[in-house]
C-alpha cells in the first residue's frame, strides 16, 4: 500500500510439515545448525494456559491448524538483501524441495 512500511516484525511461514515427514522442531534445529534462527510467535489464546483454565478447553480447529504449521523466519531492520535468498534456500534444503 503507498504510504506504509513494514515494521519487519515477523514474517511467519505456513509450512505442512506433516506433508514433508518432518517435525516442526526438525525443521528449527536444522536451520539453526546452518546458521538461520527462527521461532514460532503468538500461541493462539485459546491453547494460552490461562484461557483454558477461565474459559475451558474449547474446539477452535482454525487456530489448531495455523498453529501447527506456523514458523517466523527472521526478518529485522537491519536484515540484508542478500540474506532473503539465503534463508528461502536453506529452507527449500531443509524440506527438501532443493
Amino acid at each position: 500500500m503507498e504510504g506504509v512500511q513494514s515494521g519487519h516484525h515477523l514474517f511467519v511461514a505456513l509450512i505442512d510439515f506433516d506433508a514433508f515427514g518432518l517435525t516442526r522442531a526438525s525443521v528449527m534445529n536444522d536451520l539453526r545448525r546452518r546458521g538461520i534462527g527462527t521461532q514460532v510467535h503468538y500461541i493462539p489464546v485459546p491453547m494460552q494456559p490461562y484461557y483454558a483454565r477461565r474459559y475451558g478447553k474449547g474446539e477452535f480447529p482454525g487456530a489448531a491448524r495455523y498453529y501447527r504449521r506456523c514458523l517466523s523466519l527472521p526478518l529485522f531492520a537491519s536484515m540484508d538483501e542478500a540474506d532473503v535468498p539465503r534463508v528461502v534456500e536453506t529452507l527449500a534444503q531443509v524440506l527438501k524441495l532443493a
